[in-house]
């Protein structure tokens, strides 16, 4: 009975293996029965084993549960990914551990500990060969007593990092969660060993709680992620309605574009500038923004799908960046922010875009009606006379005009495009104070100047020919509008009836031209051109020699020979000829006056050079 009660007190007393022995030899000693000393030894060895087993595991479900505690205070992926390679090491008393997650088509090395070089964290693993494809396909441990030399299966190209780390002994688990593996979880020595079923079920125990942790911080991570978003989302969007509200009140007060780029100008980061697709930039931002001109000109000449925005440097390195300013009618002008350009510029910019389009087609509806509003009292003005001097003051007055000033008036017969002949006319130095109006296919403008010469020579000095321009003037008193216009028209006329479009002269400079080429004359000029050189024109056409030129020409020069012919281009004898010939078509006299003052006049009034040769 004593002798139980020896071994069962060494065994609660945790005596290890050579104090059981030596107590064995001591009842051997005192003579006790050999076979049954050796029978109790035995199961006293067994039992003790069998307790230790039992600590140990006790041991390592405790400390498990303590890392799976740790694991699930942590919020970060990386953190967990690094803390479960730590705890792994320290649990199963390797020498490295490694942890390898699943991407798509392949697999990363994400978290390693015990590492002699840096090379292995972030290497790829084939999901085609190695142990990392045995795990995750049979989805269930193994592991080899010396990797490099196994043959068993297909090595990879990164066994050169498992030399260097001196991987021998390697046990591989799978992460799963939900029947399906998220990458696998590795421990090793740097010697050959047999991994035991304890420490096998140990890692698996480990690998399926890590799998759960990674599940929930990469869960919590895309959650806390999306929070921000919406976050980031609703903050933008009250700034967005901020804005809204801002550039709303500006526009209900009747502010236009100038106020709405105040507003902004004073909170952006940066310089912030409207520029109108008609405007001049300026020299200080062409200098500041060597690019901003050609930027500018890709936003307005671009198409509906075209770029909307433009990014820019300054010369000292700053950003810069113009955005278009669209209507359904394209593009009216753009913004330019030097500098700044945060995130809250980005958010005004974009939320300024659709009031400063508004503000813009607004602003030139109402130029557009003052402008109609303009040029129907202007026209009306020129065209009907009052006899009431106050009534014709007081007209004058509302077209823009000051009564008490002496005025020029101006027609504009297009050539072609009428926009551009505006823009041509527009862009004259004309005196302040001037009127510029439409009427039907012409342009008008009185201008307060009592010189309608040098208007004449502003236009033929611009060389621009878009339009044919009659100027006449001064017109002393309003009474004298009516008139001047009129003239206008007529020195409009003469000057088309003497193929000179796109020029400019006054009717004083065009003098009796201006009567006689009045479209109420013309049919009575073609009519007398008929009458007196028809036959002229009859003969020219049988003979095929230039009459009509050469009568021109010899009167012109004064009814000299040798600077006609030479003017010509013939020989003095053949300019005789041809007057041969018309000393017998128009008879005698038609080279002494008055005849020939007639015929000279038909030939400088009458287009026959373009109508009759």
């Amino acid at each position: 009975m004593s002798t139980s009660t020896s071994w069962l007190d060494l065994l609660l007393a945790d005596a290890s293996a050579g104090r059981m022995a030596r107590h064995r030899d001591e009842l051997l000693q005192q003579g006790a029965d050999a076979s049954q000393v050796e029978r109790e030894a035995g199961l006293a060895l067994r039992i003790g084993a069998l307790l230790e087993q039992r600590r140990r595991q006790a041991s390592e479900l405790a400390a498990l549960n303590d890392i799976v505690a740790q694991l699930t205070s942590l919020r970060r992926p990386d953190a967990v990914l690094q803390e479960i390679t730590t705890q792994a090491r320290r649990l199963l008393g390797v020498d490295l551990t490694y942890l390898a997650l699943l991407h798509a088509e392949d697999a990363v090395v994400e978290a390693v500990a015990g590492a002699l070089t840096p090379q292995l964290r972030g290497q790829p693993l084939s999901r085609s060969s190695g142990m990392f494809e045995i795990v995750i396909t049979r989805c269930e441990p193994y592991w080899t007593e010396d990797y490099l030399s196994d043959v068993s299966f297909p090595h990879e190209p990164h066994d050169a990092v498992a030399g260097a780390e001196r991987i021998r002994a390697l046990l591989g688990v799978p992460l799963m969660l939900r029947g399906r593996a998220l990458g696998a979880l590795f421990a090793c020595k740097r010697q050959e060993r047999h991994f035991s079923d304890s420490e096998v079920t140990l890692l698996s125990a480990l690998a399926a709680h890590a799998a759960l942790a990674i599940d929930n911080a990469t869960a919590l991570e895309r959650y806390e992620a999306s929070t921000a978003q919406l976050a980031n989302a609703n903050q933008q969007l009250e700034r967005a309605l901020h804005w809204d509200r801002r550039l709303t009140d500006v526009v209900l007060r009747g502010g236009g574009v100038a106020e709405l780029v105040r507003e902004m100008a004073g909170v952006t980061s940066g310089e912030l500038r409207f520029i109108d697709e008609r405007a001049d930039i300026g020299p200080e931002l062409a200098q500041r923004v060597p690019q901003v001109s050609d930027a500018l000109r890709s936003l307005f000449d671009a198409t509906a799908d075209g770029p909307h925005q433009v990014e820019l440097t300054t010369r000292d390195g700053e950003s810069a960046q113009a955005r278009a300013v669209r209507t359904d009618q394209g593009v009216v002008g753009a913004l330019v922010l030097v500098g700044g350009c945060e995130r809250d510029d980005q958010l005004l910019l974009e939320r300024a875009l659709p009031a400063l389009a508004l503000a813009v087609v607004s602003e030139r509806a109402v130029a557009e009606a003052t402008r109609l509003t303009r040029d129907a009292m202007l026209v009306d003005l020129l065209n009907r006379p009052a006899g009431d001097p106050d009534e014709l003051r007081r007209r004058m007055r509302i077209a823009g005009l000051e009564p008490s000033r002496a005025h020029c008036v101006v027609v504009a017969l297009p050539c072609g495009d009428a926009q551009a002949a505006r823009r041509d006319l527009s862009s004259l130095p004309l005196p302040i104070g001037t009127v510029i109006a439409t009427d039907g296919p012409r342009l008008l403008a009185v201008a307060p100047t009592d010189d309608p010469v040098s208007l004449a020579k502003a236009w033929n000095k611009h060389g621009a020919h878009t339009a044919t321009v009659g100027i006449t003037g001064p017109a002393s008193a309003p009474a004298q509008l009516v008139r001047c216009y009129h003239e206008a028209i007529q020195t409009v006329n003469a000057l088309l009836t003497l193929d000179q479009p796109g020029t400019a002269t006054t009717a004083h400079q065009l003098g009796v031209y201006r009567v006689l080429l009045d479209p109420t004359g013309r049919a009575e000029l073609s009519a007398q051109f008929d009458a007196l050189l028809g036959e002229v024109v009859r003969e020219q056409e049988q003979r095929s020699v230039p009459l009509l030129a050469t009568l021109k020409t010899y009167l012109d020069q004064g009814r000299r020979a040798a600077p006609t012919a030479k003017l010509l281009g013939v020989h003095v004898n053949t300019l005789y000829q041809r007057l041969g010939i018309l000393d017998r078509v128009l008879g005698r006299g038609w080279r002494e006056p008055p005849r020939a003052v007639d015929l000279q006049i038909l030939l400088r009034v009458v287009p026959w050079d373009r109508k009759r040769d």
